[in-house]
């Protein structure tokens, strides 16, 4: 997910190509590091002296790039060099039905700033122009608190529910009311800055991937309880997005051959069987609330939900083969019962059953994700300038 990957995917490398992957090498040695001097730069990055004392010269002046001065031992006075993460600030945006989060997150990965915007119009009516809007707005606002804190913001990203093709648009957004939005578009001609829209589900995916319950594989999915259901694919070190990029609308699956004589649903099929089993426990904050009630009422129903819980990570794991299965979204209070019933029913019935574990980052995990997303963005072209 980084320059160097990117640059060496298109054959031949240009001369913007090396330096953006001398540049890259420089920062990220001083992130993973520290302050280092030259020599140790030339010893960490196989670049040349002139080379690494010449890009970081054009670094300091641009900002990215601190000096600080050792003049404690005998002799000249030497320099060593600082990454600056916090010196530049992407713009991370997470839209819901009625709410979008966003945040200010500098190319080190700290959060610096959020803030929360109801997507309502002036009469208090939830439309799909209210929530382009308010999106808008919100970005707008966290633009103008980046130049105030004297890290300027570099791009947007934003994660949104529904199917998002590879132009920015967002094609199918139930949810939002979204069919064809041009949202990339919009956002990048109200701002004029570079703008990533991403799946929720696959901005669950990075961020867990990036930062939780994922790291340390690059073969694992996660599915993704909402009003929906989603999943999100990361195989051998990429996020797995498909000819559409509808990969992992996992709510589609068929669960149950007697889906193909029944009308069709508004959603998928296991959408529809997981949402309609879920709701029994008549609490909105979880989709699966239906673990949370210990009555004997409604044991066979939590038992089906997990049956078809079961049913599409084994369906993710036969496929793909991955290491890790992640639940994240709109769980139960007791995600022991919702994995351990998933790792009971899948343990000798496929091969190598993979590890089911929680999303370590909770509601934040979208927003996390797309802010990684924007941050891989923009820093071909900081690392460039």
């Amino acid at each position: 997910m980084n320059g160097v990957r990117a640059a060496g995917n298109r054959g031949t490398a240009t001369n913007a190509d090396v330096t953006r992957i001398n540049r890259t090498a420089i920062l990220d040695a001083l992130r993973t590091a520290g302050p280092l001097g030259r020599a140790e730069l030339v010893a960490a990055t196989g670049l040349a002296s002139a080379t690494v004392h010449r890009l970081c010269a054009r670094m300091v002046e641009e900002g990215l790039l601190g000096v600080e001065r050792d003049t404690g031992g005998v002799g000249r006075p030497t320099h060593r060099y600082r990454h600056l993460g916090e010196a530049r600030t992407v713009v991370a945006v997470d839209v819901t039905s009625a709410i979008a989060r966003g945040a200010l997150i500098d190319l080190d990965g700290e959060t610096r700033h959020t803030e929360t915007r109801q997507l309502q119009d002036a009469d208090g009516l939830l439309t799909a122009s209210s929530r382009l809007e308010g999106v808008g707005v919100l970005a707008e606002r966290l633009i103008r608190v980046a130049a105030g804190i004297g890290s300027p913001a570099q791009g947007i990203g934003l994660s949104v529910p529904g199917v998002v093709d590879a132009d920015g648009a967002v094609s199918d957004s139930v949810e939002l009311g979204w069919n064809g939005v041009a949202v990339r578009d919009a956002l990048q001609t109200r701002t004029g800055l570079p703008v990533v829209v991403e799946n929720d589900a696959n901005a669950v995916t990075i961020g867990e991937w990036t930062h939780g319950a994922g790291q340390g594989t690059g073969d694992l999915a996660a599915l993704v309880f909402g009003i929906g259901v989603g999943a999100g694919i990361v195989s051998g070190d990429r996020l797995v997005r498909g000819a559409g990029a509808a990969a992992g609308e996992i709510g589609y699956l068929i669960t149950d051959p007697q889906a193909f004589s029944q009308p069709r649903p508004t959603g998928g099929d296991l959408e529809t069987r997981v949402l309609a089993l879920g709701g029994a426990g008549g609490t909105e904050a979880s989709t699966m609330s239906v673990l949370d009630d210990e009555s004997a009422s409604v044991g066979a129903d939590a038992e089906r939900l997990l049956d078809h819980i079961a049913m599409s990570v084994a369906a993710l794991s036969v496929i793909l083969d991955c290491r890790v299965v992640i639940l994240a979204g709109r769980l139960p209070r007791r995600t022991d019962l919702l994995v351990g019933g998933v790792t009971r029913r899948l343990e000798g019935r496929i091969p190598r059953p993979p590890a089911v574990v929680v999303g370590a980052l909770g509601e934040d995990a979208a927003l996390v994700g797309i802010g990684q997303l924007i941050i891989d963005h923009v820093k071909g072209a900081v690392y460039l300038a």
